[in-house]
């Protein structure tokens, strides 16, 4: 951005963390409606998978992600992932 701004941005030019904290989350949130929506068509098996990690100040983490196939209108089978939700593990 500063590049593209030939070093003429300012502080106040740049969104700030709560902003974009804000827009990540609302993005998610249309993301996760969507894998909802999806899984409402599914002809077979919802698959979930969870994963555990650890940032470097030990804060545990947990991951769910869902696995699916649906058929498209055109009649063709389709295969979909996507993170459900990330969750603090404590």
């Amino acid at each position: 951005m500063l590049f593209l701004g030939s070093g003429k941005i300012e502080e106040k030019d740049l969104p700030h963390w709560i902003k974009m904290t804000s827009l990540i989350l609302d993005e998610f949130k249309k993301e996760r409606n969507s894998f909802a929506q999806d899984m409402r068509k599914v002809e077979g098996h919802i698959s979930y998978m969870t994963d555990l990690w650890s940032d470097p100040n030990l804060d545990s983490f947990m991951a769910i992600m869902v696995h699916y196939m649906f058929r498209r209108k055109t009649g063709q089978l389709e295969y979909q992932c996507g993170l459900i939700d990330s969750i603090p593990a404590h």
